[in-house]
């Protein structure tokens, strides 16, 4: 990685980059912005260049020594990431048999008790040691109140960096130990020359990028898979009953999965609104839909559906439960629509 694939984040990028540039690190940095803007990627770029091996500084991360492309994979010894265990086994880096009990979504008081030990020794291999804990607000409040003991007495050369979309739900007192450096949305040409470099065509880009509210995330997300999901609200919310509707909530009642469908439906419900308002939706392959549901469902409904949906993303971003929140989100819809 370099610092150039932070794509749109370029005052970000200048904090960071200059902070080591001056060797004024911080202890610690809270990475805050929405989803899919590059948070995660910052983090890891930070811990390339402050570790990395080339000889001129300028040129640092160079993403070809050893301790960049250690750090890339993920096994080098110096740079830790911390996750709950449900988006360590949804990356693939851990396996059930590798879990007792269900997997956490939280990050627990052991696991920042561990880090804790684990970062009181010198660094290994690195000039700096680097902990990245990704969500930060994933911790509860006793993890919270463990890492807090750390920030205000850090070990040497070592920084902190907490990525989050929800900063609020950390305690003030963490924040407060934290410089914080904020990750906007992604400028749309910016994710449009994303898409293009995936070799996605350019009608597609500009049409992913569009809807994709700033979030690289949402912008690579395939329209197919966004289009059997709509239709498939689209069934529940015309059934003749809410059999369809606790159906689709069950299966998708994964917080992350439930965020997904709330989210397509924040975008479908914006494009039917652009459909009704005489405009051209986002959504190419479901245009036909979105302009016969703009001529049958009254603008109020589509409005309180917007709110709705702003609603449960929001509740779902604060960890609410992903079932009874699509469950809320679709039956609250299935009546505003029966007025």
């Amino acid at each position: 990685m370099r610092w150039e694939d932070v794509t749109g984040q370029e005052r970000a990028v200048r904090l960071l980059r200059g902070a080591l540039g001056r060797g004024q690190i911080h202890h610690a940095y809270l990475l805050a912005g929405p989803e899919g803007v590059g948070k995660e990627l910052l983090a890891r770029t930070f811990a390339q260049a402050a570790n990395c091996e080339a000889e001129d500084v300028s040129g640092r991360p160079c993403g070809s020594c050893p301790s960049c492309r250690g750090i890339e994979r993920g096994n080098f010894p110096d740079v830790s990431f911390h996750m709950p265990q449900a988006e360590l086994l949804a990356r693939g880096l851990v396996s059930r048999a590798d879990l007792e009990g269900a997997p956490s979504k939280e990050i627990r008081v052991d696991e920042i008790r561990a880090l804790a030990r684990r970062l009181s020794f010198a660094a290994l291999r690195g000039r700096r040691k680097v902990a990245i804990v990704t969500p930060a607000d994933a911790m509860n409040e006793r993890a919270q109140n463990t890492l807090l003991k750390t920030l205000e007495e850090p070990p040497p050369a070592t920084t902190f960096l907490l990525v989050s979309a929800n900063p609020d739900a950390l305690l003030p007192t963490i924040r407060s130990r934290c410089a914080r450096v904020q990750l906007g949305p992604v400028p749309e040409e910016a994710l449009v020359a994303r898409l293009l470099r995936e070799k996605i065509p350019e009608t597609e880009a500009r049409e992913r990028a569009a809807r994709a509210q700033g979030s690289f995330s949402r912008a690579l997300a395939a329209q197919g898979e966004w289009r059997e999901l709509l239709e498939r609200v689209e069934a529940a919310l015309d059934a003749p009953d809410e059999r369809e509707v606790l159906d689709l909530a069950e299966a998708y009642g994964d917080r992350d999965a439930a965020l997904e469908v709330a989210e397509a439906m924040s975008a479908w419900t914006r494009d039917v609104l652009v459909a009704q308002a005489g405009g051209v939706p986002d959504l190419t392959e479901l245009r036909g839909k979105a302009q016969e549901i703009a001529g049958r469902v009254p603008p109020h409904a589509l409005l309180g559906q917007a709110e709705l949906c702003a609603d449960v993303i929001e509740a779902l971003r604060q960890y609410g439960n992903g079932r009874l929140q699509i469950e809320r989100l679709l039956i609250g819809s299935r009546e505003l629509r029966r007025g």
